[in-house]
């Protein structure tokens, strides 16, 4: 056995109304259907111990890869205005990185190959999500009667102790910010959950837009409120044009506040981090060949459909992903041109070899995962398991909790 997911004695666990109502209550699932289709399950994905290490060794090496090539970009002008992002973001990123503001956690998403390897196709760098899954699908698997291997995601409680130690760092330690984006119930829930996390350290969470934080008085406030860390879920890029960005710059740049991520991550969120790695001779078995879409001719694309992935730099949830063998000739070339003509209108898009996966057994039939790694500062904390009938997640892929088997 390397990878499969392994059937409860129920079929359908989750019509149990009990533990419908700790997903719910517990560990805030709120959004567990899409399209009137369940969005997570509890039938678990079992590791081997061979895999479940391979996957922490290809998701710890591709971050330090990422983060390393993306950090050039604080250095050399001509490689930031790769990225193509607005200068007052730029400028943000670049105050957060010059004070030192650097904690991170980021996911990075393994697709396990054909020949047995993991392979990155991309890091999510600036504000990862996933938590509520990853951290309370394992406990209602067990619930559900699921008793072998052990549950190695511990992202929760080591997100809510890092938060705590970056506020003891800036003075204020009984507070963290928690910024989101208010119009999605998805966003609250990872921010709800964290700021339970918290407060069983004895921290307030304080709920916020990321338009309120202020810089008054040397203190980074939320209502008034200093606040020694800010926890982040907003994409740095949906920033510009905010009034209070000189705020968040006073902030960071005097030590008043940390951040998590930190705004530092702006161009390893991007996934021509990813190009930018191999053009500079980054090599892993776990990192596949990506190119700048300006590198690569229209017509190879299309001669080579079924190698390729295109991808908008700043997509999100599977958005702007085109992947060549899951369109049809007819359909390729023209959103070929779609993706040239927005890269022309001054966005970033790459161009990623099509990893050819390894189906697993499921009890639905043969299925692909995308196996989420969560690395916080450098280090493995566990999973986040989506499972598709083809290589292309989204919203609506099927998400699992994951154990490691005892057995090899």
């Amino acid at each position: 056995m390397t990878a499969r997911v392994q059937s409860l004695s129920v079929a359908d666990p989750l019509a149990e109304p009990s533990l419908v109502r700790a997903l719910v209550d517990e560990y805030l699932v709120w959004d567990g259907f899409v399209a009137g289709e369940r969005r997570v399950d509890l039938h678990p994905l079992l590791l081997s111990p061979s895999l479940h290490a391979q996957a922490v060794r290809a998701a710890e090496e591709v971050a330090r890869l990422v983060d390393g090539v993306a950090r050039v970009a604080f250095d050399d002008d001509e490689e930031a205005a790769r990225y193509r992002v607005h200068p007052s973001i730029a400028r943000l990123a670049r105050a957060s990185h010059a004070a030192g503001d650097d904690a991170r956690l980021v996911r990075v998403d393994l697709l396990l190959g054909a020949d047995g390897v993991f392979r990155a196709c991309e890091v999510n760098a600036d504000c990862p999500g996933g938590h509520n899954e990853a951290h309370g699908l394992p406990r209602l698997a067990r619930a559900a009667g699921h008793s072998r291997g052990h549950d190695p995601t511990r992202v929760l409680s080591a997100l809510a102790q890092r938060l705590a130690a970056l506020a003891r760092e800036t003075g204020v330690p009984d507070a963290v910010g928690l910024v989101y984006a208010t119009a999605y119930a998805e966003d609250l829930q990872v921010c709800a959950l964290v700021r339970r996390a918290l407060g069983k350290l004895g921290i307030d969470g304080i709920l916020a837009p990321p338009t309120s934080p202020r810089f008054t008085d040397g203190r980074l406030c939320i209502g008034g409120r200093p606040v020694g860390a800010l926890y982040r879920y907003f994409p740095a890029e949906y920033m510009e044009g905010q009034r209070n960005l000189a705020d968040y710059e006073a902030a960071v740049t005097t030590g008043a506040v940390r951040t998590l991520s930190s705004f530092s991550q702006l161009y390893a969120q991007s996934k021509l981090a990813f190009a930018r790695a191999c053009a500079h001779g980054a090599t892993s078995p776990h990192l596949p060949e990506t190119l700048d879409l300006s590198a690569i001719e229209p017509a190879r694309l299309v001669a080579e459909r079924a190698d390729w992935v295109v991808k908008r730099a700043f997509g999100r949830v599977g958005e702007d992903v085109l992947v060549g063998s899951l369109h049809e000739d007819g359909e390729w070339l023209p959103a070929l041109r779609a993706a040239f003509a927005d890269q022309g209108k001054g966005q970033s898009w790459i161009a990623q070899r099509f990893v050819r996966q390894a189906p697993i057994a499921t009890p639905w039939g043969p299925r692909y995962v995308t196996l989420g790694a969560y690395v916080l500062d450098g280090v493995f904390q566990g999973y986040f398991a989506r499972i598709t009938p083809e290589s292309h997640v989204s919203h609506d892929a099927l998400v699992v909790p994951v154990f490691v088997a005892e057995d090899a």
